[in-house]
């Protein structure tokens, strides 16, 4: 998995727990990458300036501790010989991440899944579902309770488009778990959701052995989509770590993310409909609220932040 050369990693220093620096570390001993851990302060809002009589000097005294707390999580990696770097950030906590990893051209980005004072229900927090939509790297967001060792690896294609960026993000996803699955000596497993479009019509209209015999058809050339996909890979639609299930895709990959025991969910984001594997909005959200587990995202290469510098 030698494909990151700068992996940035998102923490914050007050936890007593970083499961994402141990995984962040192994990832940088295999890929021979440097870290750069980063913790943000964020900016007092005008109520709490108004307040607090001496927030600067409060939020100085902020600055120092988290500078000391972040040097030392890099002391025990710097011991394992990885070149760690550390930098404090100021602002909004998914903004900054952002701006920071088209500074320093980063490859990788990985943060937790969600912090301890996330306001968020799901298991997925507001930074971790900021950072899938705006970040331009590829994201690794690490579960709480995570190990470093992924057991389980998922890669959610979806061979059904003909458009030339799901096939660049299917290629992306794949490569990316199976090399995951190498590197860790993993199971991997490969997942495609299909469905019958306006079948609840269809099913109103058709005679139920017509409606049989088209989604038969259906299936059969889905299978043959994802076959040609995967023989590029020495695979195939029969082989037994190769899913073709249907039903909507979000109840399909939740529901065999926790059948499966899958720690880890690779997948695509894109900033369009008739997407692969995860759509920037109403799909995504419902993917991530069926999750319990750590999610790895890929863009396209021409995607653009809408954050800038």
């Amino acid at each position: 998995m030698k494909r990151f050369r700068k992996i940035l990693v998102a923490t914050d220093s007050r936890l007593d727990k970083h499961p994402v620096l141990n995984a962040a570390a192994e990832v940088a001993i295999h890929n021979e990458a440097s870290l750069q851990v980063v913790d943000v302060v964020p900016d007092f809002s005008w109520a709490a300036r108004l307040a607090i009589q001496d927030h600067e000097h409060l939020q100085t005294l902020m600055r120092q501790e988290k500078r000391e707390q972040l040097e030392a999580l890099a002391a025990p990696l710097r011991d394992r010989g990885v070149e760690v770097h550390t930098k404090l950030l100021e602002g909004k906590t998914s903004v900054e991440i952002v701006r920071e990893v088209i500074r320093g051209e980063h490859d990788l980005v990985m943060a937790v899944s969600k912090g301890d004072h996330s306001r968020h229900r799901s298991f997925f927090g507001h930074t971790a579902r900021r950072l899938l939509r705006h970040c331009p790297a590829v994201t690794w967001l690490v579960a709480a309770d995570a190990v470093s060792q992924v057991r389980h690896v998922l890669a959610c294609v979806d061979t059904s488009s003909d458009h030339p960026l799901d096939a660049e993000l299917n290629e992306k996803v794949y490569e990316l778990a199976s090399s995951i699955h190498i590197f860790q000596a993993s199971k991997f497993s490969v997942l495609h959701a299909w469905s019958i479009q306006e079948e609840s019509t269809l099913r109103s209209r058709l005679k139920p052995e017509t409606l049989a015999e088209y989604e038969r058809n259906e299936r059969t050339h889905r299978e043959k989509l994802l076959d040609t996909f995967l023989h590029q890979y020495e695979s195939s639609d029969t082989s037994a770590h190769v899913h073709l299930i249907k039903g909507k895709t979000s109840e399909v990959v939740g529901n065999f993310v926790r059948d499966n025991a899958v720690d880890l969910v690779v997948m695509g984001t894109v900033a369009r409909s008739g997407l692969i594997g995860l759509v920037i909005g109403n799909t995504s959200e419902t993917i991530l609220d069926l999750l319990h587990c750590s999610v790895l995202a890929v863009k396209p290469y021409q995607f653009k932040s809408p954050i800038q510098l």
